[in-house]
């Protein structure tokens, strides 16, 4: 099952041994708000309601619940709370949710019950679900489907990831105490990981504004390009406006750049020894080797960084020379070198792979079970249970403040040419994709008298974009998918000119980037 995710432009390896498992006879369900290479090869296909993905995971929960489909087994030895999961699913019947979410209630039948008696089964979610209001509860109620049908952790469903042991070299013991974190609203997501799960961008901005808990005058932005990239740009540059002093660490002079008072250029990939990032969440490890010297007066984001730290008075925390000094430090409790690796060039895991770690260690959370009902959560006033309050609400920014005939505005595709706002200015890319694009449904272009490569105006409460139109029915008719990261190339183009960063998940601190009401002008 992939649920919000197009492989074919961000993991290309997945892609291919997902249509190779298709060939072999496996069963496809797709569940995304566009017509993807995936959903035109799916036995299922469910073009959902963007933004509402929460309430079909709970549908399917119902119907596999209802129907005695769980894995009765696996729930009674490592769940917790299956009583509250079924009662907080009784009401999301298919019947009732199926129309609010413009999905057949049979549809949604189907795609349960041939998940549930598909064994193994797993399920590849992505960015589709993430960056939106109820993302928490969501990705709790998918990850419930996995736990009910006893997929967790088996070889051919959904394992859990075998981190490799390192150092922590974050210092976070060093920070003065009774410092107020700027994530204080959010004090749960600060906890879940030790190193990871840091959600500060819409707090960052907040502290700027609001100069509180206290004021923020320096930024470092390091390979980022946050006046592209994060929710409602206006906010984001008034708040760097008032910045005293901006640095930022890049290969290019991109829009965050240019507002930049000192830009410290960053060397290539090619110009530099790194892990890559995924290799320290699960095995194998594998190590990106420098190939070329770094040119002219860039300088490896690592030596930019230790040396900044020496000249702050750092030096016990910066004691290499190298990268592969500090590589082997951090990696040392895995027993893994940079030497090691370069003599495996195909990667090395730090432990063999096993599935069913639950059967010894149980699972990484308070009970060491899987919680359907959380003790955690409810002590700290957020629902224990997804969806328990039975809310139907649209989830959807600006849904109560936009007129009538205003449509859903969703952020585009990330294409195999760019990654984000990056590669916008090789010439051989930009060839196959010239200039931003908004896809509209043909009936929606009828109605307005649209044609392809027509200039629109899209507006939200927080601002305005112009895109060319172009016609086309992988979008379901009421929504408009909006191309993303061109506002590197220009301002106007930026979906982020019309995304809102006021209401937020009460857990994660996440706006709704990904899905708004947004009215089209000719």
């Amino acid at each position: 099952m992939v649920w919000g995710k197009n492989d074919r432009n961000t993991a290309p390896g997945a892609c291919e041994a997902i249509f190779l498992a298709r060939q072999r006879g496996a069963k496809l369900i797709v569940i995304d708000p566009v017509k993807t290479s995936f959903a035109k090869a799916a036995d299922i296909w469910l073009q959902i309601k963007p933004g509402h993905d929460g309430q079909l995971a709970m549908a399917m929960i119902k119907e596999i619940i209802e129907h005695g489909l769980y894995d009765a087994d696996f729930v009674k030895n490592h769940c917790i709370g299956f009583d509250y999961l079924k009662s907080a699913a009784s009401a999301y019947h298919p019947d009732s949710v199926g129309p609010r979410l413009w999905l057949d209630p049979n549809a949604i039948r189907e795609a349960a019950r041939l998940y549930a008696t598909t064994k193994p089964a797993c399920i590849i979610d992505g960015n589709g679900i993430d960056m939106h209001l109820q993302v928490f509860e969501t990705t709790r109620a998918i990850c419930m489907l996995r736990a009910l049908t006893g997929n967790l952790d088996k070889d051919g469903g959904d394992f859990i990831p075998q981190p490799v042991p390192l150092r922590n070299i974050q210092c976070k013991e060093r920070l003065p105490s009774g410092v107020t974190p700027i994530t204080r609203a959010y004090p749960l997501f600060n906890e879940f990981h030790e190193t990871w799960g840091l959600h500060a961008q819409s707090c960052l901005v907040d502290a700027i504004l609001d100069e509180d808990p206290y004021p923020i005058r320096m930024l470092v932005v390091q390979s980022g390009n946050p006046l592209v990239t994060m929710t409602d740009a206006g906010r984001v540059r008034k708040a760097f406006g008032k910045l005293d002093f901006r640095v930022v660490i890049d290969m290019f002079l991109t829009q965050t750049a240019r507002n930049a008072d000192v830009v410290l250029p960053a060397s290539s990939c090619f110009e530099k020894t790194q892990l890559n990032r995924a290799s320290m969440r699960n095995s194998p490890v594998i190590i990106q080797n420098q190939v070329i010297d770094w040119l002219g007066d860039s300088r490896p984001d690592w030596k930019i960084v230790f040396d900044l730290g020496r000249r702050l008075g750092f030096e016990p925390e910066f004691p290499w020379d190298s990268a592969e000094e500090a590589i082997d430090y951090q990696l040392a409790p895995s027993g893994l070198t940079v030497e090691m690796l370069r003599q495996n060039p195909d990667g090395l895991r730090a432990a063999p792979l096993e599935f069913e770690k639950h059967l010894t260690q149980g699972f990484a959370t308070p009970s060491g079970k899987v919680e359907f009902f959380s003790e955690r959560l409810d002590r700290e006033g957020h629902l224990p249970v997804p969806f328990m309050d039975g809310k139907t609400a649209n989830p959807i920014s600006f849904a109560d403040t936009t007129a009538e005939d205003s449509m859903i505005g969703i952020s585009g595709e990330r294409t195999n040419r760019f990654t984000h706002t990056q590669f916008h200015n090789i010439p051989s890319l930009t060839k196959g994709e010239k200039e931003a694009s908004v896809d509209l449904h043909p009936k929606d272009a009828q109605k307005r008298n649209i044609v392809t490569g027509q200039w629109l105006s899209l507006s939200t409460p927080k601002g305005r974009i112009r895109m060319k139109a172009r016609i086309s029915d992988l979008v379901h008719q009421g929504v408009v998918r909006i191309a993303w990261g061109w506002g590197e190339i220009d301002p106007a183009f930026n979906i982020n000119n019309l995304t809102d960063d006021n209401r937020r998940d009460p857990v994660t601190g996440t706006p709704s980037n990904r899905s708004f009401m947004c009215r089209i002008e000719t």
